[in-house]
């Protein structure tokens, strides 16, 4: 009968509370995203987008993933005619 599992879970949460009690992890205790003490998430107030902002930032990360695409699919077809290339010389 194998308890090695029980064993390994019982290990890692040692060490997981090893580690929340680790003064050198303490700047990591309140950072963005993490769990107080009690458990219970924190907070935050994040600045509003008015809806021209909104548009103006979807707009750009638009156009930045069609430039990105773009520049993606001339780098596949030089790679793809340089393959073709090598392959018409080698079986000549």
């Amino acid at each position: 009968m194998g308890f090695g599992s029980i064993g390994a879970m019982n290990a890692t949460i040692k060490n997981n509370r090893n580690l929340l009690s680790n003064a050198k992890r303490e700047k990591f205790k309140n950072a963005l995203g993490s769990y107080s003490t009690n458990g219970v998430k924190p907070e935050f107030k994040l600045p509003k987008a008015s809806p021209q902002l909104l548009k103006a930032i979807r707009e750009k990360m638009i156009f930045e993933n069609e430039q990105r695409q773009r520049k993606k699919n001339i780098i596949f077809a030089f790679i793809l005619i340089a393959l073709m290339t090598l392959l018409v010389t080698v079986l000549s």
